[in-house]
């Protein structure tokens, strides 16, 4: 068509193209601030000429398509750079709060503790009769096991919190997955190539697809003709095909009693994302991205690893002040001795079925000193106890001297007591090393716990105690051995010379790692580890920050929307709406000019 016509014509096509061009403006406008949205534009194209006379005129303008700018490589990189920056931040903001446990400062943690400890100890050699030494030195002692109790508590405190978040990020997740799914769906029914673009619902799916890579590393790809994205984890789970998805689960460990995360595919078939088991036997972690492997690793590799190297200073300080204290007398025999362990009956080995039956000496003895109250008279028999020997082994040995018993009580402990009329101590054989037969079952021991025999015991922290007889009667305190009388000798001191030496004592295989080194050195290199542990998530999380932070501007610089810009285009297609106006008004007077010739 050309002519009065073909003008009107193209400057409608004008009219309408203009308006598009500033709703789409119009929208870019009002969604600057809003996350995940793309710029939008308008794309326009020459019309179809038509041939006359002279030759080809143009028809003038058609929209063709409204477009959003994005770059998939930058997108990728921002899912991915999500991925590892919130797999620190989970690690830092989780070791933050597992540093304010380990407080060594200010002269309150640990290592002030056991100084003041071991300090007592000393205070006690030098002065063994000494009330006041015996009840500072518990009053110390219970101030340490206090503090350790309380680390224990709130390093198992933390890891439950870590597991309960662990569950409830498994419903954000799920959420995310079924949103996804849906928007593919919803993507697939409104798109035609070419010529309509879900534009704001692909900006939901990039969002979508960037939050669910802060909780967990992801691949995903569009497919071509659909437009449908395709995520997987672990280099090939699916967690969404399409217009399906695939949930995730939890499920708790029988084991470590903590929250396993499951993928749930047909069929029933799971798959722990979590960790895989090697050849070995071992666990090794699945996935090292996204914020549920941050918790994860935090929950099981560095929270059990402290509590691991807890433990092992404590039984290592429980074994050896133990060890010299059970076969040690304080001021005064005694008429019964219990121990602290609950064996399941005689048959029990001393050399494999308690916790401290590594230190059991096939072969080595103790004595036994037995005093008859009217006379002072005191006789003393040695018991040895050979490869093998079994709780029942100990109490015929015991029960056999005279004037002694020895029994399993109605509450399952070893107990041994003497006849009306006579008392007993205990020292160790100066003629052979000892058996550690009573540091085992926990008689006449410093530091006592609740320790069941044929159930593991995972924790010693949350039961140890003081010995309460030792907290009832402080004379008790065992801190030396008998003189060459047989004799209770108040000024006696080789125990707490003993105990007191432990603190530099270099102790083999430390807790079976392997490591020879001192129970404060020990400790102190733990500390430095925590340190270590902190400053690394730190470094990291602050290097994955800066990377991220880049790839963001640089998305932002391709998808953001600049408002000057925009108001530049709509002052243009301001102008283009009025021109084609006028150009309306013109055709509409050369019309009417045309219509009133006579």
């Amino acid at each position: 068509m050309s002519g009065i016509s073909g003008a009107l014509n193209i400057a409608s096509w004008s009219l309408y193209s203009s308006q598009l061009a500033m709703e789409v403006i119009s929208h870019n406008i009002a969604n600057a601030n809003t996350p995940g949205y793309s710029r939008q534009s308008l794309q326009v194209e020459a019309n179809y000429p038509i041939t006359v006379g002279p030759g080809q005129i143009g028809t003038g303008v058609k929209a063709t398509e409204v477009t959003r700018e994005y770059d998939d490589f930058i997108n990728e990189q921002v899912t991915l750079k999500k991925s590892q920056y919130y797999y620190w931040e989970a690690r830092k903001n989780a070791m933050d709060e597992i540093e304010t446990v380990f407080n060594e400062s200010e002269g309150y943690g640990i290592n002030h503790m056991m100084s003041e400890f071991w300090n007592a100890w000393s205070d006690l050699s030098n002065n063994p009769d000494g009330i006041p030494e015996r009840e500072a030195l518990l009053a110390k002692s219970e101030n340490l096991i206090q503090l350790i109790g309380e680390m224990d508590y709130n390093l198992r405190e933390y890891q439950r919190h870590l597991d309960s978040t662990i569950q409830g990020s498994v419903d954000q997740i799920n959420t995310i997955i079924e949103e996804i799914a849906d928007l593919n769906k919803q993507i697939s029914s409104v798109e035609i190539e070419g010529l309509i673009n879900a534009n704001d619902l692909r900006d939901r799916r990039e969002l979508l697809l960037e939050e669910l890579s802060t909780y967990m590393d992801i691949s995903y790809y569009e497919e071509e003709q659909s437009g449908q994205v395709m995520v997987y984890i672990l280099g090939g789970t699916p967690l969404v095909l399409g217009k399906d998805s695939y949930s995730l689960d939890v499920e708790r460990d029988a084991t470590t009693g903590f929250t396993n995360v499951l993928w749930q595919g047909n069929g029933g078939r799971t798959v722990d994302i979590m960790y895989r088991e090697e050849v070995s036997g071992t666990l090794t972690p699945r996935m090292d991205g996204g914020k549920l492997a941050g918790w994860v690793s935090v929950r099981d590799t560095n929270i059990g690893s402290y509590i691991d190297s807890m433990n092992n200073l404590v039984q290592e300080l429980v074994w050896h002040v133990n060890s010299l204290h059970s076969e040690g007398v304080g001021l005064e025999s005694v008429e019964s001795m219990v121990g602290s362990v609950e064996v399941s009956g005689l048959g029990d080995i001393l050399g494999t079925d308690f916790l401290f039956s590594d230190g059991f000496n096939a072969g080595g003895s103790f004595d036994i000193i037995v005093y008859e109250d009217a006379t002072g008279d005191a006789t003393r028999s040695t018991i040895t106890l050979a490869a093998g020997a079994t709780v029942g082994d100990l109490i015929t040995a015991v029960d056999g001297l005279g004037n002694l018993n020895a029994e399993i009580d109605a509450d399952n402990h070893v107990h041994i007591y003497s006849d009306a009329g006579y008392s007993f101590a205990v020292n160790p054989d100066e003629s052979a090393e000892s058996s550690h037969a009573l540091a085992i079952v926990g008689i006449n021991t410093f530091f006592t716990w609740t320790e069941q025999v044929g159930t593991p015991l995972s924790d010693l922290t949350e039961t140890l105690e003081i010995d309460s007889a030792l907290v009832n009667n402080s004379s008790l305190i065992a801190t030396g051995h008998v003189d060459s009388n047989n004799a209770v000798s108040p000024g006696a001191n080789e125990v707490a010379l003993g105990i007191y030496s432990l603190q530099d004592q270099v102790i083999t295989d430390f807790g079976g790692t392997g490591i020879n080194t001192t129970m404060d050195a020990y400790y102190s290199s733990f500390i430095a580890e925590v340190g270590v542990d902190v400053q690394n998530a730190d470094l990291n999380m602050k290097f994955n920050d800066t990377l991220l932070d880049q790839y963001i501007k640089r998305k932002e610089s391709i998808t953001g929307v600049n408002l000057d810009e925009e108001m530049a285009n709509l002052l243009k297609f301001q102008h283009l709406y009025q021109a084609a106006a006028k150009l309306i008004s013109i055709a509409d007077e050369m019309m009417q000019a045309l219509l009133s010739t006579k």
